[in-house]
């Protein structure tokens, strides 16, 4: 609610169902960058989107975004107007989850991000965890998204996430770190590299100073690969799978986690690279945002999730 006194008086009046409503679909285009785009997600034609979002701008006397030929961009009093509806819209769920929770009732929604291919990791915990929270919350909405490391950051900082996990290297202000298990990382080369049959007899570090490092943009190699940091290098990768196929096509030698690279070794495809020198220790950890009212629907998957850690 918007409030009012005696010496300025918001035109915007109190907040009803249709203000709500419009403000739901302001922040769906947002987040989509244009109409079109958020016509999938509303399931209504661009022309009631249109028309939903001139009502929303009338309602508050303020222009929230331009369209047209040069595209779509949020104003200033735009990004300003979706951050609060943020803001408003996660107040509004944790109050229904609190008021469920006095009831003991798990309800709302919960939104994860996960690390991109930890689903490979046979030993990832948040295929049980997941489970054993349905069987507890059967009411919850779950939203899950696989990002990269920096993208789950940036979803749990702007309140797109509740909680992520995953491997982060540097740590952000503003968010907390809870370590929940080791994801080892190791450096590989593929079969038609030059390296491949060097692995068999007798590989030195030295002969690594030849090879052509495809580079993680994801983090910094100079912090957590040293060893190799020095490397030529051409190549950039923004996902471990693009690290995955830079290593397969035999050109460029880059790090993996164990249990994603395992199936390329077994399969003969790809070789480890002198593991006792360049065999990386890598945490999982939680991600969550600093200062924030924690849901009871977080804070229980939270809990089995770091039960299920601990089990392994």
């Amino acid at each position: 609610m918007i409030t009012m006194n005696s010496h300025h008086v918001s035109p915007f009046g109190r907040l009803s169902k249709t203000d709500l409503h419009h403000l739901s679909v302001f922040v769906t285009v947002a987040e989509a960058k244009g109409f079109s785009a958020a016509q999938v997600t509303l399931n209504v034609a661009t022309s009631t989107i249109s028309r939903q979002i001139s009502e929303l701008e009338t309602r508050l006397g303020l222009r929230l975004c331009q369209r047209g030929r040069s595209g779509f961009r949020l104003t200033d009093q735009g990004t300003t107007v979706y951050s609060a509806a943020k803001q408003l819209f996660a107040a509004l769920e944790n109050f229904r989850g609190t008021v469920d929770a006095s009831r003991g009732l798990l309800t709302g929604q919960l939104s994860l991000a996960v690390i991109e291919n930890w689903v490979a990791d046979e030993r990832a915990p948040v295929a049980s965890a997941l489970a054993n929270f349905r069987s507890l919350a059967p009411d919850v909405q779950i939203d899950i998204h696989s990002l990269a490391p920096d993208e789950i950051e940036l979803a749990v900082i702007d309140g797109r996430a509740d909680l992520g996990m995953g491997v982060f290297h540097q740590q952000r202000p503003g968010l907390i770190y809870e370590a929940i298990g080791e994801d080892p990382v190791e450096l590989y080369c593929g079969k038609n590299h030059p390296l491949f049959d060097r692995v068999a007899n007798g590989l030195t570090a030295r002969d690594l100073n030849s090879a052509e490092l495809v580079r993680r943009a994801y983090l910094s190699e100079e912090q957590v690969a040293p060893k190799t940091a020095h490397l030529a290098s051409g190549a950039f990768a923004h996902q471990v799978e693009g690290v995955a196929f830079m290593i397969l096509s035999g050109k460029f030698i880059g790090y993996l986690p164990v249990h994603y690279a395992a199936r390329w070794v077994k399969e003969g495809h790809m070789r480890s690279l002198l593991p006792r020198r360049h065999r990386l220790k890598t945490r999982i950890e939680i991600v969550i945002k600093r200062g924030s009212n924690a849901s009871t629907a977080r804070q229980a998957f939270q809990d089995i999730l770091k039960r299920e850690s601990a089990n392994l």
